[in-house]
This record gives structure tokens, C-alpha cells and sequence, in this order.
């Protein structure tokens, strides 16, 4: 008849050196924050803009777009509707979402799509002076598809299209924060085309 062998003594200072590497774990990450925060380090945070009065052209607020853009600049900049003063003028000249299928199943049913969101817009100061040219910028993502599920693909669809506008609304705020503004653009009023 086989003995089975005892089972292994635990130290009794075992659970003491656990804790003791946990509080060095947290030591260490302590030590690291107080250094990091000694040599001037710091998260960055939300830049500044160099204007605070925007006037929004070509961005319905009926629209996810327009909302986005409204909620990630009102709390930055005024947002003003001629005829008040404003400073910068941002137009959103054309947005689209397209879908582009890649791939189909053998009986000729979407398998794959590409969800594509583009957006052309410019930055100008209220006389007219140009800060940023008109850009195009692209953001996409793909979207395998299932007929037997068509009602959830199209909910996912929706949503995979409400984060890329997320995404270009950052992209432009980041473009927005680079921009310098001349001293000379006051506050005065764009005027119409054909105005004298």
C-alpha cells in the first residue's frame, strides 16, 4: 500500500511576504507619480482655442454631425448666428456616409461592407482670410453582414457611423486648436457675396 506524501507546509510567513511585494508594488508607482509630477509632467487636458466666437455653417443641428460638432465646441467657444460678431467662421461644405460592398456570399448576398464617412470643410476668419483651406478627411470602417440578423446589422451600422462622426468631429477640434489667430480679425461681420 502507497503513502501519499503530506501535503507541503505554507510557511507561516508566506501570507506576510505577499503583502509586503503588494505595499513595494504600490511604493514603486507611488515613487513614479511623485517623480513625474517633479519634473513637470501632467495628462494634457483639452487645448485652448484662439478664438471664442464661432459661427457654424453647412451643420444642421437636426443632424448627428451638427449635434456633435455643437456639443464638443459649446462648451469651448460661443457658438453665434449672424448678425452677432463672431471671429471665425467654420463651414462644413460637404458631409456624406457611404457604404461599399466588398464581398458577397456565393448566392450573390452582402457579405462585407465598408461604412464610409467623408467630410469636406475650411476655417476663415469673419473678413474672409483663410486659416484652413478646405479639407477633405476620410474615416472608415468594415462591417461583416448576416441576412439572418439584419435588423441587429443595421442598428450596428448606425452606430459604427455615429463613432466615426465622433471621430472627425475630434479630428477637426484638433485641427481647430492648432489654428492661430491673426490679431487683426476683430470681431467684425462677414458680409454677404455681392455686398458692397
Amino acid at each position: 500500500m502507497e503513502r501519499a506524501a503530506p501535503a507541503p507546509m505554507r510557511s507561516p510567513t508566506a501570507p506576510r511576504r505577499l503583502v509586503v511585494r503588494r505595499m513595494a508594488g504600490l511604493l514603486g508607482l507611488g515613487n513614479a507619480a511623485l517623480w513625474l509630477s517633479a519634473c513637470g509632467f501632467k495628462l494634457r487636458g483639452a487645448a485652448s482655442l484662439s478664438f471664442s466666437r464661432l459661427q457654424l455653417v453647412g451643420a444642421p443641428a437636426a443632424t448627428p454631425l451638427g449635434r456633435e460638432l455643437r456639443q464638443q465646441l459649446g462648451s469651448r467657444v460661443q457658438l453665434l448666428e449672424p448678425p452677432a460678431p463672431v471671429q471665425v467662421v467654420l463651414r462644413l461644405e460637404s458631409a456624406q456616409r457611404e457604404k461599399i460592398v466588398t464581398g458577397l456570399t456565393t448566392a450573390g448576398l452582402v457579405r462585407e461592407l465598408v461604412l464610409r464617412l467623408r467630410l469636406r470643410f475650411s476655417l476663415s476668419t469673419a473678413q474672409g482670410r483663410v486659416l484652413i483651406e478646405p479639407t477633405d478627411l476620410v474615416l472608415q470602417r468594415d462591417l461583416s453582414t448576416n441576412e439572418s440578423a439584419a435588423l441587429a446589422k443595421a442598428r450596428e451600422e448606425e452606430e459604427i457611423f455615429r463613432v466615426l462622426e465622433r471621430d472627425m468631429v475630434l479630428q477637426i477640434v484638433r485641427r481647430l486648436e492648432s489654428v492661430v489667430l491673426p490679431p487683426a480679425s476683430g470681431t467684425s461681420i462677414p458680409k454677404p457675396a455681392g455686398a458692397p
